[in-house]
């Protein structure tokens, strides 16, 4: 069954020309790469002591009880340069070597609360996620990001009410590969709005999502939603090729060729080297991403054997809008 052909034309925005459209020639480290300042360092070692003679939950950390003005200044320019910049920022770096991971965890938490309110990441209510590899491979309850295979062009969890930023902190990094692109989905648009109008069109029309059993027991197993949206006069996307394919197969339909031909097209101008950003993610970074507006992949690793050396990274979502729980 195919209902997309007799559907009627989707209006698509204009030529996007802000500066969350760029290719690769068009940005720098100098962009994104943001140097954590010795005042704000300062700050980060005094709350450490803080807690470590005064123990809390990390989630029932509160940013007024600690003197943090250096990391607000930190974190507002973090800020800008997720909504107004390139959408992607890695600060550089907290002493990874010098802390355990409860105590880079707990000023991880306080620096990503500065930008916008932790939310659930998963249907059980986890609000911090360790990312690393569990020795399993991907499938319908296996996410990739529990493997150490390559996870291919995506946003987060656009099956469901997706976060507009997410975090990764590295603790420990792989012994080979696992380097970070980045691209954005806006540059996409843009190469669509150009070259092949039809397909730009189509991505404004939903598509079934497999929502990967992330939901309460009894609710539909998709979800419907386009890839790209306006939202505010500003556009907006969610992109996981691998979950929509599925999505069809779990309805009982058959993906349209059209939106199939468009989610490859997408996936073929975000892997142009023109078109996106190479890095590796060091210890004690964190990376912070505008999820409505970039897409990004990891290429798969090598491990370490020594189970405390393994490659290590923590998630988190931050949302202000609706409730904190992984519905949102």
């Amino acid at each position: 069954m195919n209902t997309i052909d007799a559907a009627a034309p989707v209006p698509y925005a204009a030529r996007i020309s802000d500066r969350l459209a760029w290719t690769r020639d068009q940005v720098s480290p100098a962009d994104w790469l943001i140097t954590m300042p010795e005042r704000a360092l300062d700050e980060i070692e005094q709350v450490i002591d803080i807690l470590r003679a005064n123990p809390m939950d990390v989630r029932a950390l509160c940013l007024d009880d600690y003197p943090l003005e250096a990391c607000r200044e930190l974190m507002g320019q973090v800020r800008r340069v997720l909504d107004e910049g390139v959408g992607m920022a890695v600060l550089n770096r907290l002493p990874v070597e010098r802390h355990s991971k409860e105590a880079l965890t707990a000023i991880y938490w306080l620096l990503s609360s500065m930008i916008a309110r932790p939310v659930a990441q998963s249907f059980d209510g986890r609000l911090l996620y360790d990312v690393r590899d569990t020795g399993l491979k991907t499938s319908t309850r296996v996410r990739s990001d529990l493997t150490n295979q390559e996870i291919s062009w995506h946003s987060d969890y656009g099956f469901n009410f997706p976060p507009p930023y997410l975090g990764l902190l590295v603790l420990r990094v792989a012994r080979e590969g696992g380097v970070s692109k980045a691209a954005s989905m806006m540059t996409a648009h843009n190469v669509l709005h150009e070259r092949r109008p039809d397909l730009l069109q189509r991505l404004y029309v939903p598509f079934y999502w497999n929502r990967q059993g992330e939901h309460p027991e009894g609710d539909p197993v998709t979800h419907r939603y386009p890839v790209f949206q306006m939202e505010g006069g500003r556009v907006r996307s969610r992109f996981n090729p691998a979950l929509i394919p599925v999505g069809y197969r779990l309805m009982g339909l058959e993906p349209d060729a059209l939106g199939l031909e468009s989610l490859r097209e997408v996936g073929s101008i975000l892997s142009d080297p023109a078109h996106h950003i190479s890095f590796v993610l060091e210890a004690g970074q964190i990376q912070y991403v505008n999820n409505f507006r970039l897409a990004h992949l990891r290429t798969d690793f090598v491990d370490y054997d020594e189970p405390d050396a393994k490659r290590h990274l923590v998630r988190i979502f931050l949302r202000d809008s609706g409730r904190r729980s992984y519905m949102g």
